[in-house]
């Protein structure tokens, strides 16, 4: 028989939780729809930046809401009106898919909220034990992506201001690096009970002898889930496939009009070229400028420039069509590259201007403020 999930059920659990000494998971199914509001607490004990942080999310233009947990300062605001429905992250008309800045190199896909429908990340909730306390919680296992088969996981990769992003990684993955992908617990937290969670860090711990012994029970990352849950949302098996914007080759544009660039010269800042990410480098920080990020369905090279300018930033970056980019110094390794054919790497059109381009996948187009007093002169490709 299936419950409604609510606060009181929660607390009700919870209490009959303490009195025991063991965790044990109960043994029906939880539905697939949870109608009260509700926050989502991240864990992993090995991982003490993200571990018992709240998930945040941070508006990216469009009505667009991006997934981060962590940063100094955090990144975006926690939101405790998230409901499930049918096993779909919802918050109001916005729903968790899985599509867009697909890593070739990880073999990892952004996972964020939005009102488009297409690629729907499906969870189901289950019971689990907490790596903290040893007691009973309720987690939203990750049971697939739409129209491409159960299994996978969602993890976090490290992002700008120490936060991290979140990924979906497919089913038998074997591109991705560990500091890429780190795997995550998403934990329920009612509305009503979000001040009586933690909201920092906490050190590594494991679960009790007794839960890792729990009959029919996997752990993964320090949690163990019921494998006798079941998920009304499964989808059929399909073949593995991604959907990355594909933008005009620049090669034959090169030396005509439109430039593949923008000439921002008369704003102050010079293009200098077209510099990879920490996925198409060989090593360094994740993000090649680790300043302010704006994001922006309808994004221009001009509106970047302004933005970064405004920050006090001496280089902006376009990429990925909508995204914005700012710092004052490139990550080692992740200079600007000067030849035609490095141009055809930012080749996806703005999402404000289908003449200007911003960047690739993983690609800036990248423009530095000019010296006062000296000549503003864009590169010169060869």
């Amino acid at each position: 028989m299936q419950h409604s999930f609510t606060h009181s059920f929660i607390s009700a659990l919870l209490a009959c939780a303490a009195v025991t000494t063991a965790c044990v998971l109960p043994t029906d199914t939880l539905s697939n729809n949870i109608t009260s509001g509700f926050g989502i607490l991240i864990q992993n004990p090995e991982y003490p930046a993200i571990h018992d942080q709240y998930l945040m999310l941070e508006a990216a233009g469009g009505g667009d809401m991006h997934w981060f947990v962590g940063g100094q300062p955090p990144v975006g605001v926690s939101a405790f009106n998230l409901v499930l429905s049918e096993g779909v992250l919802e918050q109001g008309d916005i729903h968790a898919v899985i599509d867009g800045e697909y890593d070739p190199v990880a073999n990892t896909t952004k996972i964020f909220m939005t009102e488009r429908t297409d690629y729907l990340a499906y969870f189901t909730p289950v019971y689990a034990c907490d790596p903290d306390n040893d007691e009973v919680q309720v987690i939203l296992a990750f049971v697939g992506r739409e129209d491409f088969g159960d299994g996978g996981l969602i993890c976090v990769r490290p992002s700008y201001d120490n936060s991290y992003e979140f990924r979906y990684s497919p089913p038998g993955n074997t591109a991705v690096d560990p500091g890429q992908c780190i795997p995550v617990t998403m934990v329920v937290v009612p509305a009503a009970e979000q001040s009586t969670y933690p909201t920092s860090g906490a050190s590594p711990s494991t679960t009790s002898s007794a839960a890792q012994s729990t009959a029919s029970a996997t752990t993964t990352t320090g949690t163990t889930f019921a494998t006798s849950t079941t998920s009304s949302s499964s989808t059929a098996t399909a073949t593995l496939q991604h959907k990355p914007v594909v933008g005009p080759y620049l090669t034959s544009a090169i030396g005509t009009t439109p430039l593949p660039y923008t000439d921002e010269t008369a704003n102050g800042f010079a293009f200098v070229g077209c510099a990879p990410e920490a996925s198409n480098a060989d090593d360094g920080p994740a993000r090649t400028l680790t300043g302010s990020l704006l994001a922006d369905d309808a994004m221009t090279d001009g509106e970047c420039v302004a933005f970064c300018a405004s920050e006090g930033y001496t280089y902006a970056g376009t990429e990925y069509t909508r995204e914005c980019w700012c710092g004052n110094s490139v990550a080692p390794g992740r200079e600007p590259q000067t030849t035609l054919a490095s141009l055809d790497n930012c080749n996806y059109p703005c999402g404000g201007n289908a003449s200007q381009f911003c960047g690739g996948n993983s690609w800036l187009s990248l423009y530095q403020a000019c010296t006062p007093g000296a000549a503003c002169v864009n590169a010169v490709f060869t």
